[in-house]
């Protein structure tokens, strides 16, 4: 008859029960079912409120002066961009046009740090 060993030391025939293989108790899983549906119904209420909390928050950021500031500065930007290349087109003056690049720099420079004194903190 073939036999299991089992941490050296006993023997035990094929498909005898050992005293490792006690069968446990079983608890039906059913018998706290409403408990623990309320439980799972409270966090999920709990889990849905915070979800349409954060996603109000994104939809709407507040008001930013500086970005504001930043949006104005970036359109000066653009139209002193297109005043230089018109000028530089039409009546070939480099100082005119070298002027309105370096103040368009700077004006570019600007925009950028309203942008980043108006970004979220988190």
């Amino acid at each position: 008859m073939p036999y299991e060993q089992h941490s050296g030391v006993e023997e035990v025939p094929l498909g005898a029960k050992t005293s490792k293989d006690k069968e446990t108790p079983t608890t039906d899983p059913l018998d706290d079912a409403p408990g623990n549906l309320e439980r799972m119904e409270k966090l999920l209420a709990e889990i849905s409120a915070s979800l349409d909390s954060n996603a109000r928050e994104q939809a709407h950021r507040e008001f930013s002066l500086s970005r504001l500031t930043g949006a104005i500065l970036q359109v000066l930007v653009v139209g002193l961009l297109l005043a230089a290349a018109v000028e530089l087109l039409l009546a070939g003056a480099l100082a005119g046009v070298l002027i309105k690049l370096a103040f368009a720099g700077v004006l570019q420079l600007s925009a950028l740090t309203a942008f980043v004194v108006a970004r979220p903190k988190d």
